[in-house]
């Protein structure tokens, strides 16, 4: 019995609680990299105000070739911040809406990105931020990010946003 109790709480040590991956709560079941190696590859970190965070890391690449998905919720002055400090966006942040990139419902819908708990699909009025750009082994990656724009359509992000953040292999 004790060893039956032993191999169970080792069980449960390995695989996590609950379907989360690396004892995380943030990590969607199936996910085969911890948050932070993922992001790490990716050179990028999260900004230092998000919440609720969900993450779906890949280990290859899935279908469409994602390598990860994280979504969380932020304000507008850290993501501006987050955006400058990653090279994403390095002006006009207050006018996100002056063609330079995808509005409307610019999220992808997260079951198809296997995000868990509440991540939201990321709804109009939103702007989607587009990076094609080397990775550290000179392959070429693209990093997305979805946010939410103010309603009042000023073209800055909101005071407080929802925020998908992708990086994947590019197409063809």
């Amino acid at each position: 019995m004790v060893l039956l109790a032993a191999v169970g709480t080792g069980a449960w040590a390995v695989f996590g609680r609950a379907g989360h991956p690396f004892d995380d709560a943030r990590a969607c079941e199936g996910s085969t990299v911890p948050l932070q190696p993922a992001l790490g590859q990716a050179r990028l970190s999260l900004p230092v105000d998000a919440t609720d965070v969900h993450y779906y890391s890949y280990a290859g690449r899935a279908a469409d070739g994602t390598v990860l998905a994280v979504s969380f919720h932020s304000t507008r002055q850290a993501m501006n911040t987050y955006l400058r400090r990653t090279g994403l966006v390095t002006e006009g942040l207050d006018s996100l809406d002056d063609g330079r990139f995808t509005l409307g419902d610019t999220g992808k819908d997260p079951a198809t990105l296997h995000l868990c708990g509440d991540a939201p699909y990321i709804q109009a009025p939103a702007v989607l931020i587009e990076k094609e750009r080397p990775r550290s082994d000179g392959a070429r990656e693209v990093v997305d990010v979805a946010a939410q724009l103010t309603e009042a359509g000023l073209g800055g992000l909101r005071q407080e946003t929802w925020v998908q953040l992708t990086v994947r292999e590019p197409a063809g």
